[in-house]
């Protein structure tokens, strides 16, 4: 039954968008009517008009202007799109900016490990730990420091 309310509303409104006439005829009598008086009248007036399109405008141009709801759809799904794109590419550049960040704070702990000195070792071609020298440890520190440079910027 509530699913007919609407319809039922729209049926009682439609009246409301009419013209509304009133004039008095030669009798002194006024009338009220949604058509305009016919012969004679002392006195006429249009209490309601309505809304018309400028003068300047034709109907064809005012129908250009309106959109269709396909082209509606159109313009919805098309800024539905870009707005995905633009999540997906600043997720993508957050990702990018969190992978930086920690290949900048690896690097920086190789080069502080390095610093502090010690023995390090590097695995062999069978396996086994070769230790490093110290003109290998000295390599390692500038490829640490390049490294740094590269990543933390």
């Amino acid at each position: 039954m509530l699913r007919y309310l609407p319809l039922a509303l729209c049926v009682l409104v439609l009246p409301a968008w009419a013209d509304l006439y009133k004039w008095t005829d030669e009798k002194g009598n006024v009338h009220y009517s949604d058509k305009p008086p016919e012969g004679d009248v002392k006195k006429s007036e249009s209490l309601k008009q309505p809304k018309l399109l400028p003068a300047t405008e034709a109907p064809a141009a005012a129908a250009a202007k309106s959109k269709t709801a396909a082209e509606l759809d159109m313009e919805f799904r098309k800024r539905h799109v870009e707005a995905a794109e633009a999540e997906a590419k600043a997720q993508k550049e957050a990702e990018a900016a969190e992978a930086k960040k920690q290949n900048c704070e690896r690097a920086n702990a190789q080069v502080a490990a390095l610093g502090r000195g010690g023995r390090f070792t590097r695995p062999g071609p069978n396996g086994e730990q070769i230790f490093l020298s110290d003109e290998d440890i000295a390599k390692e520190m500038v490829n640490a420091k390049k490294a740094v440079d590269t990543w933390c910027k």
